[in-house]
């Protein structure tokens, strides 16, 4: 504002007098915010400020003042004055202070810019202004010559403000304006105009009483009021008060007079009057009065204090927003009115006269509503893209939204959920306006784990989306940005990371974003990766249970389909690469996995890790050393496997010898036997042909000192070979022994299979490099590829599935590929179907699947429907690998569309002349069938009929050499694609009928070649086994003859190899051995019932008065049967033991179960019942599913129902028991894995029965166990430990399990022996410290699985899960704090955290057992870990338990990490006020009660060490609300208490109580009126003293 008069005022200003004690006031002035303060005026505006108002406003002030017309004559100093007022060039405002202290000091004033000049930058800042400053860039006028005490010093020249371009000159005559002296004093506007005031100085006109001189003005200078003259004051007080201050006592005497003038002063004054603040009232108005309002308010230059008298009813909520956007109100004026309407809203639900509780329910409910509109105001303006000045209208709602927030005018949690959605369901177009937005809330919203998790997750959702979008390259701005902001919440919180699901659902992307060279994010990223892993996986770390994770990963490669992921799961195991090969090696070479797939498992993984610099030779040397291998078959398997490494070059042959010399070499013969040692058998066994002539050489001496010929061994070779040519009709060479007649391709398979490995490898060597080499060479002509006899290549596949060398076997299949022939090539693809479980293993079979699609595709092209074979083969291969869905469903329907287009079937033998080979009697037939043969389609009568007429002469030709089956069976076929699912629906009916005949061929004469052609599948052969026991036993006494061993005849096709017959050809044997395979891999659960209802039957078979052949009395029968029950169990236990436990009426049944179980838990050790210790002593990594089975077998009862079954159950678990308590007693845990497969009352009771003792061993200061620190009782609680966790991470459904009062009872316990201080337990705390509280956190682990869904969340309140997951929370909250104390905490944000050194920690001085002194390590990540536990813990809290949390720990700790846990933010320092309420003063202390005070003082020391504990003690009671104040109290006692600030004497007669904090009524224009006590807070609260 400008020195000169307003329009229209005439009146003079008020002037302060020099000695006057009065203060003159004035309303202030508007504030300005921070940008109009500090920031030039523009030299343009400034120009057209002067041009437009300077003159009137200049004109109007000289008329007013001097009148009508200005007189030119009179003084020269008059006429100066007016002359130099011409050239006026700019004007000064005096500053504004809102100081009431500072109303006496002198200002020097300087200019500042207009007031209507708006910044074009905006205000940002969140904080009100409260200040202003003058700073302005144009000279001021000289001041016209005053009196010498009034001299005015030299100006300085002033440089004009920084512009670009000098302002234009006005060269119009102007009115004389008289300037204000720089050093004027002056003092704020309080009270009467609207200017500010300048004391002692009014322009010269001649008049005024100040411009007259006279001997009073010239002595004392003028006052506007003469100051009154109290007559005490005339006479001096010298004389009275000298004499007294001579005496001695007269400095004590003056020092009370001034002490009680002081007193007197202060109770004088201050404030007494109450509270007489209000919010500027709201009145009703007309809309266009209203509009006008609103436009003043949008205009800086109208001061708020103007604007209060009348602020507009109807302006709230969302309208108050959208019409502070619409008219541009300055950011802090649109502050200033929500604050006036929250205000004067808040206090109507006061005047209402209700309870407290429904006015803060009300008030708490206005302010949610008024920050939903808030919310809805800012995402409006978001999304009105289209409008103009979008992002002008964009900035202003940010920045009003982000100072409601700054000023607490909002509902944080509200806005910071609303944040916090919007992110997670923006869509990619408006995800950087969220991260805009969200970015300004950043920090507040990551110091909380509700908001900071769930925004991590977001980020991290939308970078992972991106990631793998297909259009990354368009989105890699977006990308880019993301990436900087998730490598910003991985330096400033780490912890929000920790989140299992989120963190493993976003970990690869994560991972592939970051460059592998960044040293410090890769340490970031695997730290997070670690604390993420430590709280879902299992926390028994043990050889043996790393060792049962690892066989079971191996067991489950065997399985169908092939999981990609279980290497690299088996690498991760163990740090210990050499534990993980002795694994392998064990599990390989183990005579509990059945079939050769294992070896070359055992290969493909030892090849990976010899990759990685593991010793692969010495690993396996060491094997030998240790294992003895006992058995013949084991020791094959190894040189097996040594075969296939020494192949690769990853077992290194020298290396081996050189280590058989150091030990000692070969002795003697035994050494070289078949079932000699195995280390030096295996010189015999290694493949010769790999080797170079000097290792050979080497070989032949080792060997020649255990007697053992090399070149006997070379002609045993050499033969071989021979026979091989002679049986593949190759011509002999000129060295080739002579031979009499060739051996049929089954004797020389025979013979192979009984040689050694290394013969085997050097006839497979042979047939795949020469042989079939040869042939691709010799016979390879242009583009038609290899071409083979396919009787060559059946003898070539025989001979080498004979020696088991499947690698050689690929070799030839990739040469065959080059082949034009459809048959030979199905062939290819039938042979992988075989060995698929080998081929998976060794990685070949989807590149030769894939091939072998490649080559159809070019062969259909060239043959059409000659390509049948290749397509039908591949259509079975191809469904059974993962990852090739697509392409099984063309194939599907490729043959479907052939079948169907196809007037013949060309693969068949049916030719033109059909009709003649079927030779049929009647006509009508032959018609039909002809017909058929043309057929695109078929009713269902249709095919009734026919399918009856081919079926029942397809019966006319069993028992019989006819080869009309054959023609029969593709007609079926043929038939089979008008309507698949009628057709099946035809032959289930058939065969039915098939299995109620009494006489019948045997089913291996009837079903296999129906099943080989497709017309006959599995679903239906299984359809009729019996599904249950009833099933079972129902119909067994009523079948007789063939039907009562039809379900053996079922069995036995499924497990006995067929020969080629007349119906079967060889080919049609191999691809029904490819359906045997598939029933044991894929058709577990089926096969399982037909074993069950099989034994059955065999028993009821025998009963008979007119028994028939048995096909279970045959002993070959028999071991099939062994075999496929060993494979089905280890495929799928759960399986097994549901089938062959369910109890029968038979007990013979029973005994047939548990003998065929026995055999298979003790292969060489015979039948029979075995007891729970027994059971438990045979468990091993190896064994473990068998157990299982006999577990299951041992504990079924009838009916658990009845009192009988029910009692014969509890005993049976108490045996369990009993022996599993034996088991633990004696350090053997091997049993624990199959337990979660029992079932679900069993496993209830044994985790029960775990946890009581797990819990009952560990120690407490209340009972104090003398063994605590020993290692037996560790030893068992880690047995117990591996017990629990066994069952609860094996439970097919793990679910997050309620806490147990006993366990949190327990963490209390450790946390009690943590905080003791006596010296008789530092043995116990470092044994807590090294064993028992990593135990407890491995078991509280286990809970950490947080509700899924707001039902859950719901349950676990109601069922009072919350309470005492709470009382967990509080607890782990205190051991995080305890552990500080052995090492305190660095920054919490921050992982970067230094490794102190904790030798100064003396845990264990008198215990010479090391085991129980916690290393550095464990103690660093002891805390770590219980707060990583806390924070999965508290994802899944109640929301009323988390605030009794808040409550028990918000006064007792200013922990970030506890607030960012709990989630709750520290306490504003206004909102910790409180108010001290004075008592009366007591009399002077005495010794006896300054005594009583250093007890109290002693005793509040005592009650700040325990603070913590107290008010977590509190929060586990029932009443967790009333911890805070408890703890307030205490704390505020600390402070205004004994020994606190006040002093001993005063500080008592205090009480401390909370002041209530209303945001909504700090106004910095609150009422027209200014009252003494006019703030919203009271000032007589705080003894506020008045400003003289």
């Amino acid at each position: 504002m400008s020195t000169r008069p307003p329009l229209a005022a005439s009146q003079r200003q008020p002037q302060r007098t020099l000695s006057g004690s009065g203060l003159s006031q004035r309303p202030p002035a508007h504030q300005r915010t921070l940008s109009q303060q500090y920031l030039p005026q523009s030299p343009i505006r400034r120009s057209e400020s002067f041009h437009e108002q300077q003159p009137a406003d200049a004109g109007d002030g000289a008329q007013n003042r001097f009148g009508a017309a200005l007189r030119r004559g009179g003084s020269r100093l008059k006429l100066e004055l007016e002359n130099d007022g011409i050239d006026h060039a700019g004007f000064s405002e005096s500053p504004q202070n809102l100081d009431p202290m500072s109303a006496n000091k002198v200002f020097t004033p300087s200019r500042v810019m207009s007031i209507n000049d708006a910044s074009e930058l905006g205000d940002m800042s969140p904080r009100t202004s409260r200040c202003q400053t003058a700073d302005g860039d144009s000279t001021p006028l000289p001041m016209p010559p005053r009196r010498a005490r009034f001299a005015v010093p030299a100006k300085r020249p002033h440089s004009s403000s920084g512009t670009s371009a000098p302002a234009k000159k006005d060269a119009r005559p102007k009115p004389f304006v008289l300037e204000t002296p720089s050093i004027a004093p002056r003092y704020p506007n309080i009270g009467k105009s609207d200017s500010p005031g300048v004391a002692d100085f009014y322009r010269w006109n001649g008049n005024h009483p100040e411009d007259q001189f006279s001997d009073a003005i010239i002595r004392f200078g003028y006052f506007d009021k003469a100051p009154a003259q109290p007559a005490q004051e005339t006479n001096s007080a010298k004389g009275p008060l000298f004499p007294s201050l001579k005496h001695k006592s007269g400095l004590n005497t003056l020092s009370n007079i001034f002490t009680t003038i002081l007193n007197q002063r202060r109770h004088s004054g201050q404030i007494t009057s109450a509270s007489t603040f209000k919010p500027p009232p709201r009145v009703t108005l007309t809309d266009t009065k209203r509009e006008v309002w609103l436009k003043d308010l949008a205009n800086p230059a109208i001061s708020l204090r103007r604007l209060s008298r009348t602020i507009p009813h109807g302006i709230r909520g969302k309208v108050l927003l959208d019409q502070c956007l619409n008219k541009n109100v300055p950011t802090d004026r649109a502050v200033w009115l929500a604050k006036c309407v929250g205000a004067n809203e808040i206090r109507a639900f006061k005047r209402k006269g209700v309870n407290g509780t429904f006015v803060m329910g009300g008030e708490a409910k206005w302010i949610r509503d008024w920050t939903v509109f808030v919310e809805q105001f800012v995402e409006t303006v978001i999304n009105a893209f289209s409008e103009e000045e979008w992002k002008t209208r964009v900035t202003y709602a940010i920045r009003l939204a982000t100072h409601l927030y700054a000023e607490h005018l909002l509902d944080r949690d509200h806005y910071m959920e609303w944040l916090v959605s919007g992110l997670e369901n923006s869509n990619q177009a408006k995800l950087p306006m969220w991260l805009l937005i969200i970015q300004i809330y950043w920090k507040d919203i990551l110091k909380l784990r509700r908001h900071g998790r769930r925004l991590v997750s977001a980020i991290l959702a939308h970078h992972s989306s991106i990631y793998n979008h297909p259009d990354r390259d368009i989105l890699l701005p977006l990308a880019t940005r993301l990436e900087s902001l998730v490598e910003s919440l991985l330096l400033t919180s780490p912890a929000s990371f920790i989140n299992p699901n989120t963190w493993f659902k976003y970990r690869d992307s994560l991972q592939g974003s970051f460059s592998q060279n960044d040293e410090s994010r890769s340490k970031i990223l695997q730290s997070l990766d670690s604390r993420n892993d430590r709280l879902i996986s299992s926390n028994v770390k043990s050889q043996p249970a790393i060792r049962g994770i690892v066989v079971q990963l191996l067991d489950k490669i065997l399985r169908v389909p092939y999981d990609e992921e279980v290497p690299t799961l088996i690498w991760k195991a163990s740090e210990n690469k050499f534990f993980l090969v002795r694994t392998i090696l064990e599990w390989c070479t183990s005579l509990y996995r059945p079939g050769v797939a294992k070896v070359y498992v055992a290969t493909t993984l030892l090849c990976s890790l010899a990759n990685f610099d593991v010793d692969i030779t010495r690993a396996i040397l060491e094997f030998l050393e240790v294992d003895p291998l006992q058995d013949l078959a084991r020791k094959q398997l190894v040189y097996h496997v040594v075969s296939e490494l020494a192949r690769s070059g990853h077992f290194v042959i020298p290396q081996y010898m050189t280590w058989l010399i150091t030990r000692g070499g070969l002795s003697g013969p035994a050494d070289t036997l078949p079932d000699g040692p195995c280390a030096t058998r295996l010189l015999v066994e290694i493949p010769i042909h790999t080797l170079k002539q000097s290792i050979r050489d080497l070989r032949a001496t080792l060997l020649r000192r255990g007697s053992f010929s090399v070149d006997e061994q070379t002609s045993d070779i050499t033969l071989a070979i021979t026979h091989i040519k002679h049986t593949l009709s190759i011509p002999l060479g000129p060295h080739d022994p002579p031979l009499q007649k060739p051996l049929t391709v089954k004797k020389l398979a025979k013979r192979i299979g009984l040689s050694s490995r290394a013969l085997k490898s050097a006839i497979s060597s042979w047939l795949s490099n020469e042989f079939i080499g040869g042939v691709a060479q010799n016979l390879q002509s242009g583009k038609s590829g290899v071409e083979l006899p396919l009787t060559t290549f059946e003898t070539v596949r025989a001979l080498l599935e004979a020696a088991e060398d499947f690698t050689m076997l690929e070799n030839v299949l990739k040469l065959m590929l080059q082949s034009a022939s459809p048959e030979l090539l199905a062939y290819c693809a039938d042979t992988v179907n075989l060995h698929l479980p080998v081929f998976v293993a060794t990685g070949a079979a989807k590149s030769l699947s894939q091939a072998l699609y490649d080559r159809l595709k070019a062969v259909s092209e060239q043959q059409g429907i000659g390509a049948r074979p290749l397509l039908a083969s591949l259509a079975n291969l191809v469904p059974r690998l993962p990852g090739f869905e697509e392409m099984a469903t063309q194939l599907k329907n490729d043959l479907i569309r052939l079948d169907r287009s196809s007037a013949v079937d060309a693969s068949s033998p049916l030719s033109d002349n059909m009709a003649t080979q079927l030779q049929d009697a009647e006509t009508e037939l032959s018609e039909q069938i002809e017909k058929l043969a043309s057929y695109t389609s078929a009713d269902r009568s249709t095919m009734e009929r026919l399918f009856q007429t081919i079926t029942t002469k397809l019966q006319t030709c069993w028992g019989k050499a006819d080869e009309r089956q054959r023609p029969y069976c593709i007609l079926l076929t043929r038939l089979r694609v008008f309507d698949t699912q009628h057709f099946n629906t035809l032959m289930r009916g058939w065969v039915r009928n098939i299995r109620k005949l009494t006489r019948r061929p045997p089913i291996a004469q009837i079903f296999p070649l129906l099943i080989s052609s497709g017309c006959l599948s599995l679903d239906i052969l299984f359809a009729t086994a019996p599904r249950s026991q009833v099933q079972a036993t129902q119909f067994q006494p009523s079948a007789v003859g063939d039907a009562s061993v039809y379900m053996q005849e079922i069995l036995q096709l499924l497990t006995t190899p067929l020969r080629p017959s007349q119906a079967m050809t060889s080919e049609d044997c191999y691809r029904f051995r490819i359906i045997q395979e598939q029933a044991r891999l894929e058709h577990a659960r089926e096969v399982m019932p037909l074993i069950r209802g099989a034994l059955a039957e065999y028993l009821a078979s025998g009963n008979h008065q007119a028994p028939i052949a048995q096909p279970l009395d045959d002993e070959k029968t028999r071991h099939q049967l062994l075999q496929l029950l060993r494979t089905l169990v280890l495929v799928d236990p759960n399986a097994a033991s549901q089938t062959l436990s369910l109890k029968s009426p038979d007990p013979k049944l029973a005994l047939l179960i548990e003998g065929l179980t026995t055999k298979l838990l003790v292969p060489h050790g015979g039948g029979g019942q075995k007891s729970f210790e027994q059971v438990l002593e045979l468990a091993n990594e190896f064994t473990l599913p068998f157990c299982q089975v006999k577990l299951s077998l041992k504990l079924a009862i009838d009916d658990a129902n009845t009192p009988e079954g029910a009692e014969k159950l509890h005993s049976q678990l108490e045996l369990l028991s009993k022996a599993m308590d034996n088991a633990i007693d004696a350090k053997n845990i091997m049993w624990t894995g199959m337990l979660p497969s029992l079932s679900p009352e069993i496993t209830q009771h044994m985790r029960n029965r775990a946890e009581a003792r797990f819990l009952d061993l560990i120690p407490s200061l209340k009972n104090y166990p003398q063994d605590a620190v020993a290692n037996d009782c560790i030893c068992m609680a880690e047995n117990l430990m591996t017990v629990i966790d066994t069952i609860f991470r094996g439970s097919p459904a793990p679910k997050s399990p309620p806490l147990s009062n006993a366990l949190v009872d327990r963490l209390t316990d450790l946390w009690d022996i943590l905080a003791s201080g006596r010296d008789d337990h530092v043995a116990l705390k470092g044994a807590v410290l090294a064993h028992w509280l990593p135990l407890l956190l491995s078991y509280l682990t286990l809970y950490t699985s947080p509700p899924t869904t707001a039902t859950d969340a719901s349950k676990l309140s109601g069922s009072g899960g919350g309470e005492i997951r709470g009382r967990a929370l509080i607890t782990l909250a205190g051991l995080v704090q305890e552990l500080d104390n052995f090492y305190p905490s660095t920054n919490y944000y921050s992982d970067q955290n230094p490794n102190p050194d904790l030798s100064s920690l003396n845990l264990d001085n008198n215990n010479n057992d090391n085991s129980n002194t916690p290393t550095n390590e464990q103690v660093l990540g002891l805390g770590e870990r219980a707060l990583d536990i806390a924070l999965v813990l508290v994802d899944g809290l109640p929301e009323d338990a988390r605030l009794q949390c808040v409550r028990a720990v918000k006064d007792a700790t200013s922990d970030p990490r506890l607030r960012y846990l709990f989630s709750f933010a520290p306490v504003p320092a206004q909102e910790s006020l409180v108010l001290a309420h004075r008592e009366k003063p007591q009399p002077q202390l005495g010794p006896q009660h300054q005594h009583q005070q250093q007890q109290v003082h002693h005793q509040y020391q005592h009650q700040q060490q325990q603070e913590r504990r107290a008010a977590a003690a509190a929060a586990m009671n029932m009443g967790m609300g009333g911890a805070g104040a408890g703890a307030a109290g205490s704390m505020g006692s600390g402070v205004w208490g004994p020994g606190g600030i006040g002093g001993a004497g005063t500080a008592a007669t205090e009480r401390l109580t909370p002041f209530a904090f209303r945001r909504w009524e700090i106004l910095n224009e609150p009422t027209p009126n200014v009252g003494e006590n006019d703030t919203s807070l009271s000032l007589t609260l705080f003894d506020a003293r008045k400003i003289k």
